[in-house]
């Protein structure tokens, strides 16, 4: 269901840049042969997703319904609500783990490289009155600090830096 529903976003997405594209059109924006697309045009009619209109007596229109529109929103409800939960489990590990090395005596977070949860780390520090750093990962580890690892390095600069005393930042997650 999910590759349909994938195969309708691309649909969708090309009929709304080209509202009258054809088979071969949608065929080549979502991958497949112009076959497969008529097979999946005529399932997407059944399910009231898609409803096709004579524009002449050779060729077709395409519309997404409101059905097909609901499909997606659903779609793209579900993809956010996973998103966030996600997110504030990320946000729980980060503030608890910020917390402890607070009991530990430390005050600063050193992060090492980017990292696109870089806006969490700096919540929990706020949270905590601890003081955010950026840092090169060819830098050494920051004495007396919490050190993390961003989640992009590679994995000989993670190996490294944990030898030094960072955490890597994608172990914390599978935590």
């Amino acid at each position: 269901m999910n590759s349909d529903v994938a195969t309708l976003q691309s649909i969708a997405d090309t009929l709304k840049e080209e509202p009258l594209a054809s088979q071969r059109v949608l065929a080549e924006n979502a991958g497949m042969s112009i076959g497969l697309m008529n097979a999946v045009l005529k399932r997407f009619v059944e399910r009231g997703w898609i409803m096709l209109t004579n524009v002449n007596l050779r060729k077709l229109s395409y519309a997404v319904t409101s059905a097909g529109i609901a499909e997606l929103t659903a779609r793209s409800r579900s993809f956010a609500k996973r998103n966030f939960a996600l997110a504030n489990k990320y946000n729980e590990s980060i503030c608890k783990l910020v917390a402890a090395a607070k009991k530990e005596g430390k005050n600063t977070l050193a992060l090492y490289g980017n990292s696109y949860i870089k806006f969490l780390l700096e919540y929990a520090c706020g949270i905590q009155n601890f003081k955010f750093m950026e840092k090169s990962v060819s830098e050494e580890i920051e004495e007396g600090a919490l050190c993390i690892i961003r989640e992009q390095c590679e994995e000989k600069d993670i190996a490294r830096l944990a030898k030094q005393g960072g955490v890597s930042l994608l172990d914390l997650m599978e935590e």
